[in-house]
């Protein structure tokens, strides 16, 4: 019996990590199929929509587009005639001049292909937190929003501990600051206060009090505040459709701007140890397939708005750097030098694949730290 219990449970994990990747996939095809779908509009010629890298699974060939899955879903690229990209393997009509090519177009429609992943990107997040708002949103620290101000676990000892906030207080304002069922603004507060005194107005009882808490440290990141708590959660019921609409624009902005907001601080502070990389992401992901359909969806969610910003960044592998490129050379009325482009290009590509692996490895390091430390309780090391 044990070992049938051990083969369901490898099944169900295996299952679990092909939909993960399923919906990387799903997302990385989607965003690529924005640009297509610009090309299309606009009579671009687009040779090639490739999803995937490694051994190719399926090939066809549909309005002049070869149309390829591979194997794994992890990248993918709309081969564009006129607009030559480092790093997309043979290009036969890189460097076409014809009518029907991406070079000959006015800057508005180059504009609209190269922003047109990040649209669709956009969307699906538009799409998916409305559907979420109108079947229900059930508990989870993913959604802020759901959370109240009022405290659910006190970490031992930990800043709210030693300054003596207990389970049910509900904490109302943070020096200046109000925060009363603004969860998210209570974060944006504490975090930047590490080591740092602060007064806190809080509710127990029925009665307001106040007290002066030393902000302590997020585990693993001592320039960021905490003070040790965890606050109650609470699902979000179905909306009848218009309220839903409403909701699911309202979730996707915010999601919007914390997304914008975090990769800011990470270039501010230069600091990329909490930032999640791809390990990270496919871990998620089959977690979130393993626990419900609509924590799978809002993972989704998030990430396809991370994928959307962070394709706004000026990086020439990125839209936002192909972007600035056309944008310079309508400025200045000719096209940049191919040398100098695909310079900047091989450099921004060995940044960006050093920084996955740098992640990578952080990755694997957070998801591990949990087994190395039971080994070695097991073997009795630190005792």
């Amino acid at each position: 019996m044990d070992l049938l219990t051990t083969a369901i449970s490898m099944a169900q994990n295996a299952l679990s990590i092909i939909i993960a990747l399923f919906g990387i996939g799903f997302l990385i095809g989607f965003h690529e199929f924005g640009h297509f779908l610009f090309c299309k509009l606009f009579d671009i010629k687009t040779p090639t929509f490739s999803i995937g890298f490694g051994p190719i699974l399926y090939q066809r060939r549909v309005w002049d587009t070869d149309f390829t899955l591979s194997a794994i879903p992890l990248g993918g690229f709309v081969e564009i005639a006129g607009a030559a990209e480092v790093g997309q393997g043979e290009q036969k009509d890189a460097h076409s001049t014809d009518k029907d090519s991406f070079a000959t177009k006015p800057y508005y429609q180059k504009f609209l292909v190269m922003t047109g992943g990040i649209l669709c990107n956009l969307l699906f997040a538009y799409f998916a937190f409305i559907l979420l708002s109108l079947i229900g949103i059930p508990k989870t620290p993913l959604m802020p929003t759901q959370t109240k101000t009022v405290i659910q676990m006190v970490e031992p000892n930990g800043a709210a501990e030693a300054a003596g906030l207990q389970k049910g207080d509900k904490i109302n304002q943070i020096n200046d600051n109000i925060v009363s069922d603004n969860i998210h603004l209570l974060v944006e507060t504490i975090q930047p206060l590490a080591q740092k005194e602060v007064k806190i107005n809080y509710e127990r009882n029925g009665k307001a009090q106040e007290l002066i808490l030393t902000v302590g440290h997020r585990k693993g990141s001592e320039g960021i505040g905490s003070i040790g708590v965890a606050f109650e959660m609470e699902e979000m019921p179905p909306l009848s459709f218009f309220n839903a609409v409403k909701q699911g624009i309202t979730l996707t902005n915010d999601w919007i701007v914390r997304t914008f907001t975090g990769i800011i601080g990470m270039f501010r502070k230069a600091d990329v140890k909490n930032v999640g990389g791809p390990v990270v992401i496919i871990s998620m992901l089959t977690k979130g397939a393993t626990t419900s359909f609509s924590i799978f969806l809002i993972l989704l969610a998030i990430i396809s708005i991370n994928l959307a910003v962070l394709n706004l960044i000026p990086l020439p592998i990125l839209d936002g750097g192909q972007l600035l490129f056309y944008t310079i050379e309508a400025i200045i009325g000719r096209p940049l030098n191919p040398k100098v482009k695909e310079y900047i290009h091989i450099t921004s590509w060995l940044l960006i694949m050093g920084l996955v692996l740098y992640l990578s490895v952080f990755d694997i390091a957070r998801l591990a730290h949990p087994y190395v430390e039971s080994v070695k309780q097991f073997l009795g090391f630190g005792r």
